[in-house]
């Protein structure tokens, strides 16, 4: 199959959950032997130089790269907020370039599918309809506006005001998705149901983001030595906020039982003023780390702590298939079935969360079963060569448009 994958960021390096889920989609298709044209915004968020786009390639994939301002100005936003009903976060991926891009592939080439994946690549649908009866796939990373409307809820003032306004109008927006695609790929049975509610009728296959297994290691440090850490996009507002708590609610009172262990964070793109709310005792910020797998090869304990977000966390997979030990609350372990105290623990209070890493961090037996039921798990269930075998069964089944 030839496929054209639109995405809102460029997919590489693979830092981030969303663009390790796109890179993962495109390189395994690839493998699979079919032939992907990768359609990538870069990004003011994301933005790679040019240098870097040789180490993208794949045999049989293509990245086609169109720059996008998606800088935040808050003149547009203020705009936006009083004379449009669309949401601002997808109208700063409005863009007549990647545009213009787009119907030149789509005159050039014989694509089978046209994959949207997440849901603001939605906003091209109409000049994908416009020049091919090619299906349209959506493949969906979360229920966006989930994400926005519990970080409202967790807001206070002005802030909250405004990001419940955000949240209402990136549910309209994916509402008047619903059914404009061809066939609907979910990243979890949970956002399935989702979509169900909204009223989704067109054939849906569950599609979760595979892994590859990391090299195993052996458990041989002394208990002193343990770490616990954290590695992921600090830009996130889910993630930052869930860090605050960590290191304000929890920290504390992992260092009461034990003084001298350390909390490694690492992460891209900080708020100027996060480094003040994770100035604490013990905790070590490492900042963008060139070498993600090394990163979480040398620590042993690693938290998720999320009380916003949706879909699936993909660092939280990583952390699996490396065999290690893990912490999460609730809303991090969503759209994964894990069984708690099995593959991972979870826990949404304080002091039950710093009892569980206290717990790993004191018995090296412990940290070791549960690393090995984590390799395990992302084993069986996220197999990449399983996923995209069942993922291509299924797009044989959709309908071609005459």
């Amino acid at each position: 199959m030839k496929i054209l994958q639109l995405t809102n960021k460029v997919p590489y390096p693979p830092r981030d959950g969303g663009a390790i889920a796109s890179l993962t989609l495109a390189r395994e298709l690839t493998k699979a032997g079919h032939e992907v044209i990768v359609l990538a915004m870069n990004t003011s968020k994301h933005f790679m130089d040019e240098d870097q786009f040789p180490t993208v390639q794949i045999a049989g994939l293509r990245v086609d790269v169109i720059p996008v301002d998606t800088r935040t100005r808050w003149s547009k936003a203020l705009l936006n907020l009083f004379f449009s009903r669309l949401p601002y976060n997808a109208v700063r991926f409005i863009s007549d370039d990647y545009r213009v891009r787009l119907r030149i592939l789509l005159a050039e080439n014989d694509f089978d599918f046209v994959i949207l994946d997440q849901i603001y690549t939605g906003l091209y649908l109409k000049d994908i309809r416009s020049c091919t009866s090619v299906p349209v796939i959506l493949r969906a990373h979360n229920i966006e506006y989930e994400i926005w409307d519990r970080t409202a809820k967790s807001s206070v003032g002005l802030k909250r005001f405004y990001l419940t306004i955000l949240a209402n109008r990136i549910r309209r927006f994916e509402l008047s998705l619903i059914n404009r695609y061809d066939a609907l790929v979910p990243i979890t049975d949970r956002d399935a149901a989702h979509f169900a509610k909204f009223g989704n009728t067109r054939p849906c296959h569950v599609l979760p983001t595979g892994m590859e297994l990391h090299e195993e290691r052996q458990e041989s440090k002394p208990v002193a030595s343990v770490t616990v850490a954290h590695l992921g996009a600090l830009d996130w507002l889910p993630n930052e906020n869930g860090i605050k708590w960590f290191i304000s609610q929890v920290w504390p009172i992992i260092r009461r039982h034990r003084p001298g262990i350390e909390f490694h964070l690492a992460g891209r793109n900080a708020p100027e003023k996060f480094e003040a709310h994770i100035s604490a005792p013990g905790v070590v910020y490492h900042g963008e780390v060139a070498d993600a797998k090394d990163f979480i090869s040398k620590h042993d304990i690693f938290i998720v702590p999320l009380f916003s977000g949706s879909g699936m966390r993909i660092k939280l997979l990583d952390y699996m298939a490396a065999g290690k030990s893990i912490v999460t609350t609730t809303i991090g372990a969503e759209g994964i079935p894990i069984v708690g105290g099995h593959e991972a623990f979870i826990a949404d209070q304080p002091e039950e969360f710093a009892n569980h890493v206290i717990t790993l961090a004191q018995s090296p037996g412990l940290r070791q079963t549960i690393g090995q039921n984590a390799r395990e798990f992302v084993k069986t269930n996220f197999d990449n060569q399983v996923l995209i075998r069942q993922f291509t069964d299924f797009l044989k089944t959709i309908d071609h448009r005459s």
